[in-house]
């Protein structure tokens, strides 16, 4: 059993289609594209929110780059299959269906779809997201502090684990990204979409979170994260970043 995989650790179901990913060992090595957009558009009621956009990325991982308010959140959004193109086409990992692509992809740092509640402890915040990727006919299992390292290992890696009695107002902000993370990895996703990457405000954390992602990204999973700073690329200069500006 390999520690760093939660999914082996509970071995829960997958849907069809989602083994584990292959190892990606850099854009020569990609055999297919991350995502592919082409004339894609989201519009809401007070006008263009992005687009029309055409852009493909084979990176392992791929930066969007925008401040809040350029569309950078519906488009992750859209990428990852939770929300629906008004124009366009969008191909994510080879799948054209939303049901399809969500099933396939995680998201991390969205207010409104994966926030933490502070007050609540991680152990808890673990159980209700194994809750949720179980099968409905299996028992939740209790956190244990060894269930609670297996399922943060592949998002800490080396770094300091936080108790599973710890508060998520006591986390630190690379902690609690780290923790976010963790929890989008329970389902086995093959591509991660990370929003508010410059949440993380302390140069040294952000460091820390982009080190993580990108041994997630050398071990097969994709990333694409949103940010303002354009600097944020070179933290992932060795995968040969593909950057999208809005």
């Amino acid at each position: 059993m390999n520690a760093s995989d939660p999914t082996q650790i509970l071995e829960l179901d997958r849907p069809t289609g989602t083994s584990a990913p292959a190892t990606v060992a850099g854009p020569a090595g990609t055999t297919r594209p991350a995502f592919e957009l082409r004339g894609a558009t989201v519009t809401a009621d007070r006008g263009t929110v992005f687009g029309p956009l055409t852009v493909a990325s084979a990176s392992p991982v791929s930066v969007v780059l925008g401040s809040r308010g350029t569309g950078r959140t519906s488009l992750l959004l859209s990428i990852s299959g939770r929300m629906k193109l008004s124009g366009g086409e969008l191909t994510t990992l080879g799948e054209t269906r939303l049901g399809e692509i969500r099933s396939r992809t995680g998201v991390v740092g969205f207010e409104a779809v994966d926030a933490l509640e502070h007050a609540v402890t991680l152990g808890a915040i673990l159980r209700e997201r194994l809750a949720w990727a179980m099968p409905w006919y299996r028992r939740t299992p209790r956190i244990t502090p060894e269930l609670s390292s297996e399922l943060l290992a592949a998002a800490f890696g080396e770094f300091e684990q936080p108790d599973p009695g710890t508060l998520v107002r006591e986390l630190g902000a690379a902690e609690e990204m780290l923790v976010r993370i963790a929890l989008a990895l329970i389902e086995g996703p093959e591509l991660l979409v990370v929003d508010d990457f410059d949440a993380v405000r302390d140069p040294a954390e952000r460091a820390v979170v982009a080190e993580r992602l990108s041994a997630l990204a050398t071990q097969g999973i994709r990333v694409v994260l949103a940010t303002s700073d354009p600097g944020d690329a070179e933290l992932f200069a060795a995968h040969e970043p593909t950057v999208v500006e809005l």
